[in-house]
């Protein structure tokens, strides 16, 4: 879960400096407290 988000990050186009073509923006995050 969540490793979706990062490959569709992957995935963007890029341009010869290796940075994405069109802006790349996350629009909500979820932070849990790991409970091990």
């Amino acid at each position: 879960e969540g490793m979706d988000v990062v490959d569709a990050i992957a995935a963007v186009e890029t341009d010869s400096n290796d940075r994405p073509v069109e802006d790349v923006t996350i629009d909500s995050i979820e932070i849990l407290e790991y409970q091990g």
